[in-house]
């Protein structure tokens, strides 16, 4: 008798990733934080950019996924048109809401602490970007590989895409930064 069933195990691993990313973005976070904390208003930034991204890229996995299972995308042979629209969807959403975060930063910052800087906008649209388009193709790689090996995606992604969505926003952030 198998106490440990073929779900458990998906969702074990996906779990052991996501703690194993999670303390790698807080790596990169700790790494960094002399220079982020020279940008007023990204510490008000941070939290909804982090959480934005997994949230994205897991509803686009999630739709993947059904379409796998429902039949209406074939692992072998995607159909481009519901592929396509699902990517500018998620791509769309993650460049309003990282505007959304951006303006919010900036509010903050001038408001309640008297600080005029509006770069903060653009560091989050750029981040928002580099990180949408590394999530993207992470997601739409792995969801199919999950499925085409047997795996079911719904058990895998949404700690996997929270994990490595935090360490993609990090480093995209840095990029950001560095551009503007």
């Amino acid at each position: 008798m198998n106490i440990f069933d073929k779900d458990f195990k998906e969702i074990l691993g996906s779990q052991v990733v996501s703690i194993i990313g999670g303390i790698i973005a807080g790596i990169f976070l700790a790494s960094f934080q002399n220079k982020l904390i020279l940008i007023p208003g990204i510490l008000i930034l941070i939290p909804g950019f982090l959480e934005m991204r997994g949230n994205i890229s897991g509803s686009l996995a999630s739709r993947i996924s059904s379409g796998l299972f429902l039949g209406i995308i074939k692992a072998r042979n995607p159909d481009k048109k519901i592929i396509n629209g699902n990517v500018i969807a998620s791509f769309l959403l993650a460049i309003f809401v990282s505007f959304c975060l951006g303006l919010f930063a900036f509010l903050f910052g001038y408001i309640l602490l008297n600080i005029y800087f509006p770069k903060i906008i653009l560091i989050a649209v750029i981040a928002g970007i580099i990180a949408n388009i590394i999530e993207i193709i992470i997601t739409l790689v792995v969801t199919f590989y999950l499925f085409r090996k047997g795996h079911d995606p719904n058990n895998v992604m949404g700690p996997f895409l929270t994990s490595t969505g935090d360490i993609s926003s990090i480093i995209a952030l840095l990029i950001a930064m560095v551009i503007v």
